[in-house]
């Protein structure tokens, strides 16, 4: 028995979608989309006001939950934990619930070989999006505590460093004895001046 045409049809615009906002199509955006429909599905809503996602890479499929969801980095609703995983936890802020959503290793065994053509890759893809979403990801219920200057709105809490001046928002001070420091003044800078 095969997948019900109307789920076939709205993967395939969702994905399109994806692919539109990312620039091209890849087994990430496929698996993206698995995802977002999967995790929108356990949360119970779809209303982006509703939503926040921690998202585990910053690869592909980060763009085809954000553009299926309607969650954005700027707007504080997806959150990026970088542990290199295909996989997101969907939090529906007005239940409380939350369920951590990955691609299941039965997806290598469905695809076997990446090292093909360009048609037979398409090929592939098409076989995973039109595949039943269990044998794809994986769900589990988890339990997230987010720091109240994590959600979105307006900052809660601003400082201006001591050092640079620039603003610091949402508690990513460091507090000193000199006062507050940005993390980059604070000696954890992620870039280095050049000279």
């Amino acid at each position: 028995m095969g997948m019900d045409s109307t789920i076939i049809e709205r993967r395939k615009d969702n994905l399109d979608r994806a692919v539109s906002f990312h620039g091209h199509l890849c087994l990430g955006q496929v698996l993206g989309v698995h995802l977002a429909e999967r995790g929108l599905e356990v949360i119970g809503t779809t209303d982006p006001k509703e939503i926040i996602i921690y998202v585990e890479n910053d690869r592909c499929i980060a763009d085809a939950i954000q553009i299926l969801t309607g969650t954005r980095l700027g707007r504080r609703s997806m959150k990026l934990v970088h542990y290199g995983k295909m996989a997101a936890t969907f939090i529906n802020t007005r239940t409380g619930d939350a369920y951590r959503v990955w691609v299941s290793g039965k997806v290598n065994e469905m695809i076997g070989e990446m090292n093909i053509d360009k048609h037979e890759r398409e090929k592939q893809y098409r076989t995973v999006l039109e595949a039943d979403s269990d044998d794809i990801v994986s769900v589990q219920r988890v339990s997230v505590t987010i720091p109240p200057l994590e959600m979105p709105g307006k900052p809660q809490r601003t400082a201006i460093c001591v050092r640079c001046k620039e603003k610091v928002m949402d508690g990513k001070d460091v507090f000193t004895e000199e006062g507050p420091l940005c993390l980059a003044c604070a000696g954890k800078p992620y870039y280095q001046v050049a000279k």
